[in-house]
């Protein structure tokens, strides 16, 4: 028999917050995932603007361009609150990012109220299909690149698990 005594309990743990090594390793797949997202956009929006300006001129290349920017401000400014909130508690992670969601909906809605109240000699300065092709590029860029980044993440709950080791019965002993 030892005669060390039974550590005293202390206080109860709260497993829905991460401690400061779960908190930083949340943070950077948030930071992998926006790398990625942001990769991704720029390796189908840059060869689409290309194309743009030598099928539609310099209107319709600016156009995507400004398409596939409203996209990557919507993406950064998302991801970027994942970020910030990482390693809060899910109901606040999850207030975040529904009102940082509102937030930029509503930014989105305003900027197309803007741009249909505007006069049809500004609207031509812009191409719509530009602008589609733009966004859309922009929005499965995004996708695809957060889908690769987020392939490549460790994370330990889809890894294969590791062999236990083979005890014979003395090391059981």
């Amino acid at each position: 028999m030892t005669s060390e005594a039974s550590p005293k309990p202390g206080p109860p743990v709260d497993a829905s917050l991460p401690g400061p090594v779960q908190a930083g390793v949340l943070i950077n797949r948030a930071r992998s995932l926006l790398v990625g997202g942001i990769i991704g956009l720029h390796l189908l929006v840059v060869p689409a603007v290309i194309i743009a300006a030598f099928v539609g001129g310099a209107r319709v290349a600016v156009s995507v361009a400004l398409g596939a920017m409203v996209s990557l401000m919507f993406y950064t400014i998302g991801q970027a609150v994942q970020i910030r909130f990482a390693a809060a508690p899910a109901r606040q992670l999850f207030a975040a990012s529904m009102a940082s969601f509102g937030a930029r909906a509503a930014l989105l809605a305003l900027l197309l109220t803007g741009w249909a109240n505007l006069g049809v000699d500004t609207q031509s300065r812009l191409s719509t299909v530009g602008l589609c092709i733009g966004v859309g590029a922009g929005v499965l860029g995004w996708l695809i690149g957060m889908a690769r980044a987020y392939a490549k993440l460790r994370i330990p709950v889809y890894d294969e698990p590791e062999p236990e080791p083979v005890r014979t019965s003395e090391e059981a002993i």
